[in-house]
């Protein structure tokens, strides 16, 4: 009889602390008398046990997935990620969409917050604090690129290439983009950009092409990419469309679209409460997830190999 074949994942991003946890819970927890043991001091006695390869057990009966150490390696995380899924599979605690399922079940009703999703489609992965970088140094790059183009001009005048009529018509068209892109007013647009979104990835996780209003969106640091902002614009671009994997939660928060404030009859804070209400009421309708859009937090994100 055959076996079945591994299947091997190139991680793009994850969330080792959210995996963590979740290991945690499901293999049997995290033993309270080494929780705060040091890894060497687990290595001396330690042993494989239950037949699963580099899992290590400490005296206390502590398991080494629970511990963090200076030697823990991404090798690790992968293995113990790829463990986590596979348990979530068998105990049926994941909820599987890609192009193939039935979007005529996608409703409110439908998804629960906290509901673990395995999605399979196209990622659009938008680094707005570096498109905000970009935006700042447009001016400068136009700036270098008129003066490029100013003097191959000059050169053609003092050549007789191009009549005195000619220079100065050409000579406005190569200046016409820099004054285009100063009546923008850059630096008011990505100042704006930068309050809305900081430093966050946007996530976008499309199923079906055919579907492109039931889509996942999601915010995230980009401490858990495996590469850099710059490096993932240059290999993948804006949009991904290799069915590449992602796992994570949904997030429905239950809250009405003007929450109200709640006095507790400190008059300051209380004005405080109605300030930050209004900033979010902003900020909700800059860049809030409405139905049938839906909100969701990334465990992982990677291709298969």
């Amino acid at each position: 009889m055959t076996s079945r074949k591994p299947l091997l994942r190139d991680f793009i991003y994850l969330d080792w602390e959210r995996v963590r946890s979740l290991a945690a819970q499901l293999f049997e927890g995290v033993p309270q008398d080494t929780s705060s043991d040091r890894g060497h001091e687990i290595g001396a006695e330690a042993q494989i046990e239950g037949g699963i390869p580099g899992f290590l057990k400490g005296h206390g009966g502590g398991d080494y997935r629970y511990f963090r150490t200076d030697s823990e390696t991404r090798s690790l995380h992968h293995y113990i990620y790829s463990l986590l899924e596979e348990r979530l599979e068998t105990e049926g605690l994941v909820t599987s969409i890609d192009k193939d399922s039935d979007f005529d079940k996608w409703t409110e009703d439908f998804f629960t917050d906290g509901q673990l999703i395995r999605l399979t489609g196209v990622v659009r992965l938008m680094d707005y604090a570096r498109v905000s970088t970009i935006l700042e140094a447009l001016p400068k790059m136009m700036n270098a690129a008129e003066h490029a183009q100013a003097l191959v001009l000059e050169r053609k005048r003092k050549a007789g290439l191009v009549n005195e009529q000619q220079f100065k018509a050409r000579k406005k068209a190569i200046q016409k983009p820099g004054k285009e892109i100063k009546e923008l007013g850059i630096g008011k647009i990505t100042e704006l950009i930068k309050q809305l979104y900081g430093d966050v990835i946007r996530i976008k996780f499309l199923a079906s092409k055919d579907h492109t209003d039931k889509v996942f969106v999601a915010s995230v640091g980009l401490e858990s990419f495996h590469d850099t902002a710059a490096a993932l614009s240059q290999k993948y671009g804006y949009e991904i469309d290799a069915d590449w994997v992602a796992l994570g939660q949904i997030n429905i928060s239950n809250v009405s679209d003007e929450p109200l404030p709640i006095p507790i009859g400190n008059e300051m804070e209380d004005s405080f409460e109605q300030a930050a209400l209004a900033i979010n009421n902003i900020v909700r309708i800059a860049s809030a997830v409405k139905f049938p859009a839906i909100s969701f937090t990334p465990i992982t994100i990677y291709r298969t190999c």
